[in-house]
């Protein structure tokens, strides 16, 4: 047993920072939020500053970036990929920083490519299956060797008009994702949408689910915007639901938690 003399040991636990935003000023104006004003969009947010900013975790092993909301379009996209050229943009980017690959004032080099533990690109998920197929193989051929790092994928819903997620070519495209062994990052805004974000998501998950053997039901990873007055109401009555679906859910929230949480640390 330590005496009172003995100082306490603080075990230390590897940390994987699961939920992260990066991208270099060289490619900002690809952003579909651009505006030259912002101190987000003109100014780099790249490996140097992650790695600033997270001095404080020595324990930190690495992340898992998520696209960053590049220009696209699905009508272009599905007619002869053009409209996928910023997201696939910014696989190429990623994959730099994978390989270790840097290009000059992209503010990554060598050593950073132990960080990326993995990435989740976008995907036009309500194109549909077919299309989905052709827009995976392509971001397989962009990461190159860097694509056994790929995780998943996200197309953000919490802006899109209700349906968005339940149309019958989203939910083939879920299923696809699911016999591909990826997951789908799941971002709905229950504060600015509304609670049906969250209840369509329920239905999202059944159709996705629906006659799917258990092996190759996609896992959803939540991401959810919900202030906290309403968190724990939220939590209770919608993801622990979701929570239990078989094979169980990945939960990764973000943006709900106090910034001082070490494992969440995000430039943006």
């Amino acid at each position: 047993m330590a005496s009172a003399d003995t100082p306490a040991v603080t075990p230390k636990y590897p940390v994987i920072d699961s939920h992260i935003h990066l991208y270099p000023a060289s490619e900002a104006r690809t952003l579909a939020w651009y505006n030259p004003s912002s101190p987000l969009a003109a100014n780099q947010h790249s490996l140097d500053e992650y790695t600033a900013a997270t001095t404080s975790p020595p324990e930190l092993e690495g992340f898992v970036f998520l696209e960053t909301d590049r220009e696209n379009d699905l009508a272009t996209g599905e007619a002869d990929g053009s409209g996928w050229a910023g997201p696939l943009m910014e696989v190429d980017w990623i994959r730099r920083v994978a390989v270790g690959e840097p290009k000059e004032g992209e503010g990554h080099d060598e050593s950073h490519a132990k960080l990326v533990q993995g990435f989740v690109p976008w995907a036009p998920l309500p194109s549909g299956a077919a299309v989905m197929e052709r827009y995976v193989e392509r971001v397989r051929e962009v990461a190159g060797e860097a694509g056994k790092r790929l995780s998943g994928f996200r197309y953000l819903v919490q802006a899109k008009p209700k349906g968005t997620m339940l149309g019958e070519g989203f939910i083939e495209g879920l299923k696809l994702l699911g016999r591909e062994k990826l997951t789908f990052d799941l971002g709905v805004d229950q504060h600015n949408g509304g609670d049906w974000q969250l209840d369509e998501a329920v239905e999202m998950v059944r159709l996705a689910h629906e006659g799917v053997d258990d092996a190759q039901k996609v896992r959803i990873v939540i991401s959810m915007y919900i202030p906290f007055p309403q968190y724990r109401l939220c939590m209770r009555n919608y993801v622990y639901v979701l929570t239990n679906y078989r094979p169980p859910l990945q939960t990764r929230p973000f943006h709900m938690h106090p910034p001082t949480r070490r494992d969440r640390k995000s430039v943006v």
